[in-house]
């Protein structure tokens, strides 16, 4: 049983705060790689109520992790006794002015590209494929195709978990690196203002048609994944690595590494989260063996 669960009273309690609880849901049902075991999951739709929500998590012994998209996780097949909070996606969490737009973190990235496009404000056209909300393409600085987010990024409405409080940073106040960024664990993204050029839409669709295009011809874009599984070594791509080492195909239980890019491992035989970790540790062990690289995993690991 867990801690939200052992207390009475938990359902109506969080309602009052407006947030739903859903125990012990299984978070393969919240995942792109479609794996994971239970957890508490709490869903809250207001953003401004999100410190409450902390406190009362706190109060109640229990350690909380913020579920954003899922399209970067893979979560243990025993789950976890931390709460999941899930902020639910804002419809109306786009707001223009100028070339600003001022966007929720809870929005899914690609629909706020095609969003600014239509207003033909560009810059982001290559992030238009990449799965997930905005708030995790910010946590990972998520690129492609000669696109980073943190190129766009003025400013960052987080609550930082630590001080108990909402704070506004600008970028010069943010670290951004190759899928990382210094937002702390506990930080959670509540908006983000984008600074964007004005761009004509047809140029804008151009590109993004070009971008679907190698994507579609270089990803498994219709089968279960997480994107790529391991960050590049500098000067180095992970996935020719692994391809020369002619692991493509190669399978632990449901997992496969992808014959159409081989850092993508997909769920293609009902996969559980073990089947992954054995195909991850075999490649990162065939890696350093052929290589002498130790791969860095870019996929967000959830275990207890």
């Amino acid at each position: 049983m867990s801690i939200l669960s052992s207390q009475p009273g938990t359902a109506k309690e969080l309602a009052a705060l407006g947030a739903e609880w859903l125990p012990r849901e299984p978070l393969a049902r919240h995942t792109s790689l479609g794996v994971g075991g239970p957890a508490d999951v709490v869903r809250i739709r207001d953003a401004r109520r999100i410190g409450d929500l902390i406190a009362y998590i706190d109060d109640r012994g229990a350690k909380w992790r913020l579920l954003g998209g899922g399209t970067n996780l893979l979560v243990a097949d025993e789950g976890i006794d931390d709460v999941a909070i899930h902020l639910v996606r804002d419809p109306q969490g786009l707001k223009f002015e100028g070339g600003r737009v001022e966007v929720a973190t809870s929005s899914n990235l690609g629909t706020t590209v095609m969003e600014c496009g239509k207003r033909n404000l560009g810059g982001m056209e290559g992030l238009v494929g990449v799965p997930g909300s905005v708030g995790g393409a910010l946590h990972m600085n998520a690129g492609a195709y000669g696109t980073e987010i943190k190129d766009v990024v003025r400013a960052v409405t987080v609550y930082r978990g630590a001080a108990g409080r909402v704070e506004i940073l600008w970028t010069d106040k943010v670290h951004f690196e190759y899928r990382g960024s210094s937002f702390a664990p506990d930080d959670i993204l509540l908006s983000v203002t984008l600074e964007l050029p004005e761009k004509p839409y047809a140029e804008i669709l151009e590109r993004v048609k070009q971008c679907n295009q190698k994507r579609r011809a270089s990803q498994p874009i219709n089968e279960k994944s997480a994107g790529c599984i391991f960050k590049n070594p500098p000067g180095v791509s992970t996935g020719k690595m692994i391809d020369e080492l002619g692991l493509k195909g190669t399978r632990m239980g449901g997992a496969v590494v992808s014959e159409r890019h081989a850092n993508f491992l997909v769920n293609r035989y009902g996969a559980t989260a073990s089947d992954f970790v054995s195909l991850m540790d075999l490649i990162r062990e065939r890696i350093l063996k052929a290589y002498g690289v130790e791969l860095e995993e870019e996929v967000i690991v959830w275990k207890n």
